[in-house]
């Protein structure tokens, strides 16, 4: 009798250990569903998550984002959205422009919607989104042959884009 419940206790603090870790752990990653991307902070929405978390963030998912340009927020149609531009991962030419739509709670925090749209050139030396143009367009003609112009191909999907990931990469 007394062993069952020795090996009861010992079982019953092995889980609450086991929960302080985990606890203790999640400190160490950015988790979307969670974890603000953006405030409001002296009346501007700022990034408060650097830009290297969020770029791993979406290429865990998204792994056409290559080579970095420019992380930002813009406010598209009455709406804040995280933008990340970049060069394609397996060819430098062609662009990448990624945009994750912003939702914001009650303390002017934003979070990473489920839904977004990511444009990706061909030919294109850089790719936008405007809902004016209909979506994705060209900015520049085709790298290294002016006056031809590039293309930008959309996709857009309300499938989460932003995963979970360390906030500390190792090295």
């Amino acid at each position: 009798m007394l062993k069952n419940i020795l090996i009861l206790l010992l079982f019953g603090c092995g889980q609450v250990c086991e929960a302080q870790a985990t606890d203790m752990n999640e400190g160490d990653y950015f988790d979307p569903l969670l974890n603000p991307v953006a405030k409001i902070i002296n009346q501007r929405v700022r990034l408060v998550v650097s830009e290297d978390v969020l770029v791993r963030s979406v290429s865990k998912k998204f792994p056409r984002v290559g080579e970095i340009e420019k992380v930002d927020r813009q406010f598209i149609e009455g709406v804040w959205w995280l933008t990340i531009e970049s060069r394609h991962s397996s060819d430098i030419e062609q662009s990448v422009f990624v945009a994750i739509r912003l939702k914001s709670d009650d303390e002017e925090n934003y979070y990473a919607d489920s839904f977004w749209t990511a444009c990706t050139g061909e030919g294109c030396g850089g790719c936008d989104f405007k809902l004016q143009m209909d979506g994705c367009f060209c900015r520049f003609d085709k790298p290294g042959e002016p006056g031809i112009p590039g293309a930008c191909y959309q996709t857009t999907s309300d499938e989460m884009l932003m995963q979970k990931v360390l906030l500390k990469q190792k090295r």
